[in-house]
């Protein structure tokens, strides 16, 4: 009997609005370490990365019965990368092709998987994208700290539509820090 302990369960995110899809992947990721987070909508898959850490976005580019076009799905995925760059992204499609699935990885997406999946090749998939190296952020243009700072807060409260506390919780500021630094830079 071994006294390490044993490991850490991950937590997956799926943005699938095929309620079946979700429950074969519940089965297959809880039964391997993880805790499944469901979402059939978008706007409930953002309150989910809101309110909780995940450790990998499982994204389908459809949302609704016959769209097959996978411009939902590749808006999801530039507005999660933009707001959370190194979450790693499984995409898994059943019907926009390959061409879509290869736009999505050079989007930001590690992998995809075409449903039905086989289930070793999933959870493959998975575990790749969760154990590469993050993508490393760009090299600041600007190195004058009052301009980098400036572009900072811009660049956050875009990033979270001008709200101010989850700006702040971004930058590791307080509201008030946050507010101090805005009116410094004329913000």
């Amino acid at each position: 009997m071994s006294d390490s302990p044993p490991p850490a369960r991950r937590t997956a995110l799926f943005l699938d609005d095929d309620a079946d899809v979700l429950a074969a992947a519940e089965l297959v990721l809880t039964r391997n370490g993880f805790d499944l987070i469901q979402a059939q909508t978008p706007d409930a898959a953002r309150d989910h990365l809101a309110a909780r850490q995940v450790d990998i976005l499982l994204l389908d580019l459809n949302f609704r019965r016959g769209d097959t076009s996978g411009e939902a799905g590749l808006a999801f995925l530039k507005e999660s990368l933009a707001a959370r760059p190194h979450l790693p992204v499984v995409i898994v499609t059943g019907h926009s092709g390959m061409a879509i699935a290869i736009e999505a990885m050079r989007l930001g997406a590690q992998d995809f998987v075409v449903k039905p999946w086989n289930n070793d090749r999933f959870l493959a998939s998975i575990h790749t994208a969760l154990a590469a190296q993050p993508r490393a952020p760009a090299p600041p243009k600007d190195l004058n700290l009052d301009r980098s700072e400036r572009d900072l807060i811009k660049t956050a409260l875009d990033r979270h539509q001008f709200n101010i506390s989850q700006a702040a919780k971004d930058l590791g500021l307080t509201r008030a820090a946050l507010y101090r630094r805005m009116e410094k830079h004329g913000l």
